[in-house]
């Protein structure tokens, strides 16, 4: 009899299974760009121009709002806003520097230079003066030393699996 089958196996946490499926998506995704990289023409006429930039536009505006609504009622939450907010920020700057054309390149790097790249440094900033915020504000709560929020692990580690 082999002497396995009498061990119990360990099941795979929600954690564990997501950490996995990150690390094959990436690869995935590595392989994924290559073949764009590769295939697609530098020129491409895109259908629904205007939408998808209204629509990318609109999610901005939503999430603006939504961080504005955060910050200004001091809600965890500005964390997340922020962040994503600067993404989008970030992802505008690429796509509208990336897509101008000669006449409109200029304009593009100027927007994305002095306007987009810089107010998500700025939200990106203020995340982490929040979640610092916040380390210390639990700190000064427990009154003993704690791992500092960055270091914080999401879910107590059980004695008897160290890796859960």
């Amino acid at each position: 009899m082999d002497s396995s089958a009498s061990q119990p196996v360990e099941k795979r946490t929600a954690r564990q299974h997501l950490v996995l499926f990150l690390i094959v998506a990436a690869g995935l995704e590595v392989l994924w760009t290559v073949y764009l990289g590769l295939r697609l023409p530098p020129r491409y006429v895109a259908n629904h121009w205007d939408l998808a930039w209204v629509g990318f536009d609109i999610g901005q505006i939503v999430l603006m709002l939504l961080t504005a609504w955060t910050a200004w009622r001091r809600r965890a939450t500005f964390i997340i806003f922020a962040s994503m907010l600067a993404t989008l920020f970030i992802m505008d700057a690429w796509f509208d520097v990336t897509t101008a054309r000669r006449g409109d390149a200029g304009f593009s790097k100027l927007s994305a230079g002095l306007l987009e790249i810089p107010f998500a440094i700025l939200l990106l900033w203020a995340a982490g003066r929040t979640i610092h915020r916040m380390d210390r504000l639990a700190e000064r709560e427990l009154k003993h030393d704690n791992p500092s929020l960055w270091e914080s692990e999401t879910s107590e580690r059980r004695p008897d699996h160290p890796h859960s």
